[in-house]
């Protein structure tokens, strides 16, 4: 598969055109999960947000966590009003709802919803995929390989916060590399939707130690499908590759849907 080099691995990609490409990846850091302390810079409510986003994609806030604007105005030190203007947009955005009394609760997504969310989805990122082959620059296909290997070594390591974070990767590195900036405003509405919905089908899916493996096994059809779609980018075969996308993410949306439907199951 590859070698170790002192910063990461170093693997080989086939691309139908060039051949097999040697592919360096660094070795994976985390993100930190806390936003930087409230202070000069963006507006407060932006810096809010921002504090609030970091927790849920943390997994501090799961799915049903009731909060108050006063609460987190005390944690953070500062006043109601911005507190209220990030969750009004954390409203307008689906992650949390607000509640008839007083507060705010974390949305939960039902399997109905995932299944619109990824319609939507899939609809806009074909459109994505018949462009990103269209331009199939080596800049962007060199990305792509790069990722997919990143994403192997993860789900080797078993590693599924960050295989879940190269998955995004993998759709933002198409996102960004085409012009049509309507097309990008689009998807990055539905972004944090979907990866709202993924962090808790995550929680659910790593649980216990069965449902991990059950997971594990789940997500190599996924890295399939990336490859398969990376040569279709690849020979800018820009039908292929719209068609790939779509099923990919319907699929995708199957699976999710069939855990939170088990963890439903479960509850009852």
């Amino acid at each position: 598969m590859g070698l170790r080099s002192g910063a990461g691995w170093i693997i080989r990609i086939l691309d139908t055109e060039f051949g097999f490409i040697p592919v360096s990846i660094p070795a994976v850091v985390e993100p930190r999960a806390t936003a930087q302390p409230i202070g000069h810079g963006d507006p407060l409510y932006v810096q809010v947000y921002d504090h609030i986003w970091a927790a849920l994609m943390a997994g501090e806030l799961p799915a049903g966590t009731r909060l108050k604007d006063g609460d987190w105005a005390a944690r953070l030190g500062i006043s109601r009003t911005p507190v209220r203007e990030a969750f009004r947009k954390l409203v307008q955005e689906g992650v949390v709802d607000p509640l008839e009394s007083v507060g705010f609760r974390v949305h939960t997504f039902t399997p109905d919803e995932v299944i619109g969310l990824y319609r939507c989805r899939a609809a806009l990122e074909a459109l994505v995929a018949e462009e990103a082959a269209a331009d199939r620059s080596p800049g962007l296909r060199s990305a792509l390989a790069a990722n997919i290997a990143a994403a192997e070594q993860a789900l080797e390591r078993g590693d599924f916060d960050g295989l879940q974070r190269l998955n995004s990767e993998f759709h933002s590195i198409m996102l960004d590399a085409i012009r049509n900036r309507h097309l990008r405003r689009l998807v990055e509405q539905t972004g944090r939707s979907v990866r709202m919905a993924r962090r808790q089908v995550l929680q659910h899916a790593t649980a216990n130690a069965a449902r991990r493996e059950d997971y594990r096994r789940s997500l190599q059809p996924v890295l399939n499908d990336h490859r398969a779609l990376y040569q279709a980018i690849a020979t800018g075969d820009v039908i292929l590759a719209a068609s790939m996308m779509r099923d990919h993410l319907l699929a995708t949306a199957r699976d999710m849907t069939a855990m939170l439907a088990t963890e439903a199951g479960r509850s009852a």
